[in-house]
């Protein structure tokens, strides 16, 4: 048997009631969460309101500025001028390439001391590398959730919160509707890492398949989720790795052609 693979269900959104608030779901995915950008702009363009949003990763960047008043150019030019990995900020006392701590002068300025001064409800999905659970903030502090939010393993040490290691929520909760179970609205959710299908040649080296399989243990524990949703959003990003700024103004453009082609 087959299994059932999920269809992106963006048409959708047009039917969505404007007097009807919804609750947005953003996942992580590097620079690739730009795409979550486009999406917010079409949700004001089509008069949706957002009652709260749930993110991961790149997915709570963006939120926890889109919640803190800034516009989604101002997010998108960002994205674009700021280049997440510097090299000068490698540490090799620290379990991991980058050091996590640098990152908070470059978004402080950005976002809202604490969640209770956002303009949105916002949840930040993170992993508490302690107890090996996902741990999802809310309330107090801002900024450290979300440079924990981001801080994928390998690459950003860990951050520490009340004396727990907090890493990337996407280990275990890449697309965190948790929070919205309880929930009356719907829910509309922005997927940026679907894996795309690759031909044989495409994968033709161990870096190249280990790449793809890795999306795809990412999606297997996600795609559930999808079909539980009023409607989500997979974005078509497989081309991109998500990792250079170079790539951002392709990744924005990608994802308002999907958006627009997809709801004309």
């Amino acid at each position: 048997m087959i299994k059932e693979k999920y269809q992106c269900s963006l048409e959708k959104i047009k039917t969505l009631d404007a007097k009807v608030p919804i609750n947005l779901v953003l996942s992580g995915g590097a620079e690739k969460g730009v795409a979550h950008i486009a999406l917010l702009e079409k949700l004001e363009e089509l008069n949706i309101k957002i009652n709260a949003i749930s993110a991961c990763s790149s997915g709570s960047l963006v939120g926890s500025m889109y919640a803190s008043g800034m516009r989604p150019q101002e997010i998108l030019n960002f994205f674009k001028t700021t280049e997440i990995f510097q090299f000068s900020w490698i540490t090799i006392a620290k379990p991991g390439i980058f050091n996590s701590s640098n990152y908070a002068r470059l978004i402080e300025d950005k976002i809202k001391p604490t969640f209770e001064e956002l303009n949105i409800p916002l949840t930040v999905s993170t992993t508490n590398l302690n107890k090996g659970t996902t741990q999802y903030f809310y309330e107090g502090d801002l900024l450290k959730p979300v440079l924990a939010s981001c801080a994928l393993p390998g690459l950003f040490n860990p951050v520490k919160i009340d004396g727990m290691l907090y890493s990337d929520g996407g280990i275990i909760d890449n697309f965190p509707t948790t929070p919205f179970k309880d929930s009356e609205y719907p829910i509309v959710g922005s997927y940026v890492v679907y894996p795309s299908e690759k031909t044989s040649e495409e994968l033709n080296t161990t870096l190249k398949v280990l790449a793809h399989t890795s999306k795809l243990l990412m999606l297997s524990s996600e795609e559930h989720k999808f079909f539980k949703t009023y409607a989500t959003i997979c974005f078509p990003l497989g081309e991109f790795s998500g990792f250079s700024t170079k790539e951002v103004d392709a990744i924005y453009e990608t994802a308002k052609k999907y958006i627009d082609e997809k709801l004309k």
